[in-house]
């Protein structure tokens, strides 16, 4: 009897990853995947146990791309502000480049996805902790304002996501004329990446020092403080968890 093909599991996850901007994870259908891989579908049952753990495996290959990009862009930075510019950007050009996913994303997670829900939440703080870290040194050198960080983190994510995520609505919705000349214009200039540099040199002037009185930047900055250690820990505890062996027998 003839081994499997080393890479029929790799044919399944990028089946997946094309599938999931259209299915979302709930629609997903392994026998649709295997399909479209070209492949039986009992090498699924062979090479994943099943639908969850091969979900698991789709998400984990999504996001290691996205954060080892992440990683490379903000270690080329000459210093902490580029750094950070390194890394909102990279984040940007990840999220608008999959934009169909992430919506499809965002609407499982309301949809209250479970699977879904806990990997984000297994995810996230990874990069998370990072623009975290990369905003309070910033802050340290008075490059960035001295505000609470949840005012500095929802604005510069809501000003650079924002509009990807709206450009990815649009694609969505059929506009009739001569309403559709505002998608077939606006949404390629919104992604572009001029448009989308100009936007963070907008972001980054717009969180430069500044009177931040009545704020209670002191008492965010406990808050803030205390997260960022549970946030250390959660991670340090996180990467000692033994590994899952695999389902492949």
């Amino acid at each position: 009897m003839s081994r499997p093909s080393k890479n029929t599991d790799e044919k399944l996850i990028k089946a997946a990853l094309e599938l999931l901007p259209t299915t979302g994870y709930s629609g997903l259908s392994m026998r649709t995947v295997a399909k479209k891989a070209g492949v039986n579908l009992g090498m699924f049952h062979y090479h994943f146990k099943n639908k969850e753990a091969f979900i698991q495996r789709v998400t984990s290959s999504f996001y290691e791309e996205f954060f080892r990009k992440f990683t490379l862009e903000i270690e080329s930075g000459k210093d902490t502000e580029e750094q950070l510019r390194k890394a909102i950007r990279t984040l940007v050009f990840f999220g608008r480049d999959n934009r169909k996913l992430v919506v499809a994303m965002i609407k499982d997670v309301l949809d209250g996805n479970r699977q879904l829900v806990r990997m984000l939440e297994e995810f996230v703080p990874r990069h998370g902790i990072v623009l975290v870290r990369l905003l309070r040194e910033c802050q340290k050198q008075g490059v960035v304002a001295k505000a609470p960080l949840p005012l500095v983190m929802t604005y510069f994510m809501g000003a650079m996501l924002g509009p990807v995520i709206m450009a990815a609505v649009l694609e969505r919705v059929r506009l009739r004329p001569p309403y559709d000349l505002v998608k077939k214009t606006a949404v390629p200039y919104i992604l572009s990446d001029k448009v989308i540099e100009k936007r963070l040199d907008m972001v980054l002037r717009g969180i430069v020092p500044m009177d931040m009185q009545g704020l209670d930047e002191k008492q965010w900055e406990k808050r803030f403080e205390a997260f960022l250690k549970s946030m250390e820990k959660d991670q340090k505890k996180g990467s000692t968890k033994p590994k899952q062996k695999s389902s492949r027998k």
